[in-house]
Parts: structure tokens; sequence; C-alpha cells
């Protein structure tokens, strides 16, 4: 039976817009014009290592360089591509210009070989050029191998070493290299090429099918001339976002859009609705977080950059998602960015994927749930009345980050270091600025409870004791503001005769006895007996004052 075997005409996009000139290289400018300037003043290097990401151009690099130092018309940064050897090099059949891919010739046997043909003179070119491909997968007796060689090569020998993982080649043999380094892509670039092949196939592809090809390449030229060859395959003459997003397994932007309108209004039970949806789709997990990754990293740069024209997003994207930065914050937008990268990495190793993408989703709606939505408006301060066993004001400060607690708690730990400053700080109300500024808020009568508390000592403990509480540094500031008192209605009465089985605990007007009530206040003490004098220094001496150990006034009763 006689097969009848057809020439392949066809070309992978890749290998058809494969570069020839140094000039067609792109994105790596500074490569580029180092390897230019060095053939334009006939200074080849023996050796080039070649490192950087897949698909960004190292093996193309170093084909032309090949071309450029083997050209007819002599070592030139322009080689001419239609002589002979020019021809053979850019047909791969070249006898001087040998590709090793030493992933799979990774021994020291195959290196042993390398060395013994090397010392041979090119057949038809006037450099033998060898190209490794993956250097850094050589054995480490491979490397000591090539070594030698590789130090002090005939001079007919160049070698061109690429690499993907440049930290996994010896320092010794990088020494004797001249590395240059290749950056990844710019985005811009990628669709910029992108443009130029749609044209020469003559198939229409929509800007934003394109800027996604840029960013799912993640800077590698190839990786992106791969993904646009998949979109002409499917066969349609125009092809749009949604079209692009189902080709190379992205959630379509709609979608995404949707996603979020759902998290934002708490709606959770719709979340799996839509996981559903998209596995249903043949999406899997990875995809899933992938997709959203981009999404809400793109929600984050449009916020932190605000109207700032960002590259790698169209204009007509960008302003769809300004519409959605009103219900969201950029920090919040941070911590469901850490929330995903989280999981992507969880994903990798979870024995079901799927739940962990779930649960990944409901807790990036509780972070949406506990976002502030506007900007919390500052309220008024109110000083709210004392109550009866302690001094002017105390008031039981609710915070954010400790739910009402806070105060409570850096009250304890001051009350078990200093007594004294405990006692000062009871006429003080808390109000944190932020998470590095706390303000101390006093009444106007409260003055020398907060000279008190400025001292330099107790500003130095209160410091101390913020950051055991709260885990952060803070900066205290005392403030007197000014606002209405509640009106306080305390009785004097001479103290009752001790038949009556308990003392009458009441406190002095504040008007009556000034110095007798910031005593009081400072000690938190109780009044056990009180008359009125006219000598109120001399009254204010023979006074009795009683106070328990943990300062309430119902024990001061009972132990009177």
């Amino acid at each position: 039976m006689c097969f009848e075997v057809n020439d392949l005409s066809y070309l992978s996009l890749y290998r058809k817009w494969r570069p020839y000139r140094f000039e067609d290289v792109v994105g790596q400018e500074v490569v580029v014009k180092i390897l230019s300037n060095s053939l334009q003043e006939k200074k080849v290097a023996h050796a080039y290592l070649f490192s950087g990401p897949r698909g960004v151009g190292k093996t193309t690099t170093a084909r032309i360089l090949s071309m450029a130092v083997n050209c007819e018309e002599g070592i030139t940064p322009t080689p001419c591509g239609k002589c002979s050897s020019c021809s053979s090099i850019r047909q791969g059949n070249s006898l001087d210009v040998l590709e090793i891919d030493a992933a799979s010739h990774r021994g020291i046997d195959e290196v042993r070989e390398l060395r013994e043909k090397a010392k041979y003179a090119p057949l038809e070119s006037r450099f033998k050029v060898y190209i490794i491909d993956e250097v850094h997968m050589l054995t480490n007796e491979a490397f000591n191998a090539l070594l030698k060689t590789l130090e002090e090569p005939p001079r007919h020998v160049i070698f061109i070493l690429a690499t993907t993982d440049a930290h996994r080649i010896p320092e010794t043999i990088i020494s004797r290299c001249v590395r240059l380094l290749f950056n990844p892509v710019p985005h811009r670039a990628i669709v910029e090429q992108l443009q130029k092949m749609i044209q020469e196939e003559g198939v229409e592809v929509t800007e934003e099918a394109l800027h996604l090809i840029a960013r799912k390449s993640e800077g590698s030229l190839r990786d992106a001339e791969v993904f646009l060859e998949q979109l002409l395959a499917w066969g349609e003459r125009k092809i749009d976002l949604a079209m692009a997003s189902q080709i190379l397994r992205e959630v379509d932007e709609g979608e995404l859009s949707r996603f979020f309108q759902v998290i934002e209004r708490g709606h959770r039970g719709e979340v799996f609705l839509f996981i559903h949806r998209w596995i249903e789709r043949g999406l899997s997990p990875e995809d899933i977080v992938r997709s959203l990754l981009r999404f809400f990293r793109d929600l984050f740069i449009v916020s932190v950059l605000q109207n700032h024209p960002v590259f790698d997003i169209p204009p007509e994207r960008r302003n769809r998602l300004h519409t959605m930065l009103s219900a969201v914050d950029s920090n919040t937008l941070r911590r469901i960015l850490e929330e995903l990268q989280n999981a992507e990495a969880l994903l990798r190793r979870s024995l079901q994927p799927r739940i962990s993408l779930e649960i990944a989703a409901l807790k990036i709606a509780e972070i949406m749930d506990s976002s502030p939505k506007k900007p919390p408006e500052e309220q008024p301060q109110v000083f709210a009345p004392p109550a009866v066993h302690r001094s002017v004001e105390v008031t039981s400060i609710e915070s954010e980050e400790a739910g009402g607690n806070l105060w409570d708690q850096i009250l304890q730990e001051v009350k078990k270091t200093k007594i004294s400053l405990y006692a000062f700080l009871q006429a003080a109300e808390m109000k944190r600025e932020n998470a590095s500024k706390l303000k101390l808020l006093f009444a106007p009568h409260c003055q020398f409870h907060k000279e008190s508390v400025e001292r330099k000592e107790n500003l130095l403990l209160l410091g101390e004791i913020l950051k055991k509480v709260t885990g952060e540094t803070c900066e205290v500031e005392c403030v007197v503001v000014d606002a209405p008192q509640p009106p306080r209605e305390l009785q004097l009465s001479p103290a009752p005769p001790q038949s009556e089985g308990k003392k009458n605990l009441k406190r002095p007007k504040r008007e009556d006895k000034p110095l007798l009530l910031e005593v009081t206040d400072l000690f938190s003490g109780i009044v056990v007996n009180y008359s009125v004098s006219e000598d109120i220094r001399g009254e204010w001496e023979s006074a009795e004052l009683e106070k328990s150990d943990e300062g309430s006034p119902e024990d001061a009763g009972e132990n009177g």
C-alpha cells in the first residue's frame, strides 16, 4: 500500500514570524544594541550567555548572531540573509552552526564528544557556532568537562549558551561568558506585534481580545503567537473578547463584572452558582482563580492610579472598572488579591480544588462585606455622663479594631503597672485617628488629668502598653475638647448616724468644693463624711476618705 506524502507548506505563526534581523527582535533593545555595536567594531566574544524567560527571543537572537558572524559580506550587524551561509542557517541545515538541546544531551559523554569536534575547523563558514539551549540542564560533571574548552576555545569556535534558570549554572561557567539578560516582552510591544500579524493574516481581532492575549502570555511573545494561532484556528473572520475568553479558557469579562456585583451585594449563595457554571463550561479551578486574579488586579491598579492611563488596560475597559470603584476601596482590593494568591497556591496541592475555590470565593465575599462602602463621617465627640463610682467623665470607648474592648484592655494593663496613671486616664476618652495615632480627649475641667498623663514617664509607659495590646507603635496626643457637659445632680448632706447601718455615699458639687472633687476623682475615692465649714482646708484635713483595692464604691460602702 502506498501513501502520498504531501508537502506541509503551513508554518506555525511563531516560525513564520521568527525574526532574522536584529531590528526585528521585539522588546530586547538593550541586547540588540550591545550585540550590534560589538559586531560593528568586530569585537566578537568567544562565549555568550543568554538568560531570560521563555519565549522572549534567546534562541532567535543566537541564530541572528550566527548569521552575522558567518555572512559572506563579512562580520556585520545586518546580515544579508541571501548568501549560502545565511540561507543554510535560516533553514537549520548549516554544518557549522550546531544547536544542542542540553535537556536531552546533558551527560559528560556528550560534552566530551563536543570537545573533540570543536577542534576541527569549520567546513563552509567563518566560525563554528555551538548554540546550547537550556544549558542549566547539564550535569555538574558535564559542566566541568566543558569548562576548559569554554575558557580557552579554538579561535574558530563561538559558544552561545541559552537558559531560563541562570542561577543553576556554576559561577565558573558564567564568569567566562558575556552575559546578556533578556527581559519579558512589554505588554504594549506584544499587542503591536499581534496587530501586525492579524493584518497580514487578514483576520479582525478586537483590541480587547489582543490585550487579553498579551496579559495571558505574561511577557512571552511566543506564547502570545500560539494563543493567537488558537483563535485563528476557530475559523471566524472576526473575533471579539467573549470568543477569545472562551477559546483561551478565561472567564468572560461580563461574567466577572456580574460576579463582582453579587459579592458586593452580599448574595453569597450565587457565588456557588457562578463557580458551578464556569466549571461546567470546562474551566478548571486554576483557570478561574487566574481570571479572578487578573480582574481584581486591574481593579486595584485603576483604583491606585486613578485616571492615569494604564498601558495594559484598554480605555473602554478602564472606564468600566472606574464605575465599580465606588463600591470598594483599594485596601479591600489588596486584601482580596492576597486571598486569591493564597488560594492559587493552595489549589496546586489540594485534593479537592473545587472546594478550596468555593471557600476562597466566600472569603472574598466576607472581605467585601466588612469593607467600608464610603469613608465614615466623623461624629462629634460627646462626653457621656459619669457613673456613680467614677470620676468626672468615664466612658467606654468602642473601637473597630478591638470590638469595643480596646480601651478597657488598655486601662486594665495600665492599672496593673501604675495605678496613678490609671486614675488619670479614667477621665479620658480615646479616639483612634489611624493605625499609628491615638488621641486622648479630656473635658475642659480635666486639665490636671491631661497634664499628668502628658508627663514623659507616663507617655512612655502608655506607649509600651499600647504596643503590647494593639501590636502597633502609636503616637499619643492629649487634647482638651470643649463639649457640653451633662447636668450633675449631686446632693450633699451631713453624714447619717452610724446606726442606720450604711453610710450615705455622696459626692460634693464641684462648685462647692473643687479641691475635694479633684482628690476624689484622682484616687477614685468616696466621701464618707462631709460637713460645711468656713475653713475648707481645715475640714479637708479632718475628712475620712476610704478607697477599696479595686476603687469600687460598693466595696467602699461595705468596708465602711
